[in-house]
C-alpha cells in the first residue's frame, strides 16, 4: 500500500499542535490548586458557565461574519466561517499575545486575505475597547487600594475613569480615525506598496454605523464572557454579585495590558489572583476560577478546532 506523505504531514502538524496545548496545560496545571477545584466548588455556577459557551462561540461567530460581509466580493459559507472562528481559537492559544488567532482568516477560501487581514486586526482592537471602558470605570470600586480612605483621590480617578471611558468610545465610534492614519502611510511611507494598497481596502467600506455594530457585538460577546468568568467566582467562594464584576473587569483590564504568554496561561491566573485579593477573597478560588474559565473558554473549543485544520487540498495550501 502506497503511503500518501501528504497525510502523513498532515497528521503530523495535527499531533504537534495537540501536543502543544497538553504540553501547556500539564506544565502549568501545577500552578493551580486542583484539588480546590474538586473539593470546593459549587457544580450548579460551573454548569451555567459552561451554558454560556456556546453563545460565547455564537457572538465570535456573529461578529466575524459581519466583518467578512463587509469585505468579502461573494458570500462565504456559514460552515467556512464556524471553521474559520475554531481555527482562531486554536491557533490563538498556542501564540503569544493570540496573535495566531489572525490565521482564521486562511479558512476563507476566496477572500482577499490582505483584505480579511485589515478586518481581523480591527475585530481585535475593537476587542480591547469594552475591556478599556468596563475595566477603567471598575477601578475606583476596589477597596484595598491607597486612595481607598482618601475621597479626593477616589474622586479624581473616577473623573479620570470616566474621561479614558469617553474617549475609548469616541475613538470606536469614529473609525476615520483610523482610516486617516491608514491613508497617511499609503501616501507618504508604503505609497508604492501593492499589498499594503489591498489591506486598506478592507477598510474602505467601515463607516460609522459599521462601527457601532462591531462595538456592540464585542461588547456583548465581552460581557457574556465576564458573566462566565463571574459564575466561576461565586462557584469558588463568597462575594456580592457587584464586586465580583469589578473585579472581573479589573483582572481582564489588567491582563490585557501584561507581558502575554501561550493561552495566556499563569498571566490570567496572577491578575485575578492580585485583584480578588483586594477583597479579601481566597487567591487560590480565583486562581481555581481563571484556570476553569480558561478550560472551558478556550481549551475546549482549541481542541475542537485543531482536528477542523484540513490541509487536505492544493487549494489550502
Amino acid at each position: 500500500m502506497k503511503i500518501d506523505n501528504t497525510k502523513i504531514l498532515i497528521f503530523s502538524i495535527k499531533l504537534i499542535i495537540a501536543i502543544i496545548i497538553g504540553s501547556v496545560v500539564i506544565y502549568n496545571i501545577d500552578a493551580i490548586e486542583l484539588r480546590y477545584i474538586v473539593k470546593n466548588a459549587d457544580v450548579s455556577y460551573i454548569i451555567f458557565a459552561v451554558s454560556l459557551l456556546p453563545l460565547n462561540l455564537y457572538f465570535q461567530f456573529l461578529k466575524w461574519k459581519y466583518l467578512v460581509d463587509k469585505t468579502a466580493d461573494e458570500r462565504v459559507p456559514t460552515r467556512q466561517l464556524w471553521v474559520s472562528v475554531f481555527w482562531g481559537i486554536s491557533f490563538g492559544f498556542i501564540t503569544p499575545g493570540r496573535i495566531g488567532e489572525l490565521g482564521k482568516l486562511f479558512a476563507i477560501k476566496n477572500g482577499d486575505k490582505f483584505k480579511l487581514l485589515s478586518i481581523s486586526l480591527i475585530e481585535k482592537i475593537y476587542d480591547t475597547f469594552p475591556v478599556i471602558i468596563f475595566g477603567a470605570v471598575s477601578i475606583p470600586f476596589l477597596p484595598h487600594l491607597f486612595f481607598t480612605n482618601s475621597s479626593v483621590m477616589r474622586t479624581n480617578l473616577i473623573l479620570f475613569a470616566l474621561i479614558i471611558s469617553i474617549m475609548t468610545y469616541f475613538t470606536a465610534v469614529h473609525p476615520g480615525l483610523f482610516r486617516m492614519l491608514l491613508n497617511y502611510f499609503k501616501n507618504n511611507i508604503l505609497k508604492n506598496n501593492i499589498k499594503f494598497n489591498r489591506f486598506c481596502e478592507g477598510l474602505r467600506g467601515f463607516k460609522k454605523h459599521n462601527a457601532r455594530v462591531l462595538l456592540f457585538l464585542s461588547s456583548v460577546l465581552f460581557i457574556i464572557y465576564t458573566a462566565q468568568f463571574v459564575l466561576l467566582i461565586l462557584a469558588f467562594g463568597d462575594i456580592d454579585i457587584f464586586h465580583a464584576f469589578f473585579g472581573v473587569w479589573s483582572a481582564i483590564l489588567l491582563k490585557t495590558f501584561l507581558p502575554v504568554s501561550l493561552g495566556d496561561i499563569g498571566v490570567r491566573e496572577g491578575t485575578a489572583a492580585y485583584i480578588f485579593n483586594l477583597m479579601d477573597f481566597p487567591a487560590s478560588a480565583s486562581v481555581s476560577a481563571a484556570f476553569l474559565l480558561f478550560v472551558i473558554n478556550i481549551l475546549l473549543p482549541a481542541s475542537v478546532g485543531v482536528f477542523m485544520i484540513p490541509f487536505t487540498s492544493k487549494h489550502n495550501r
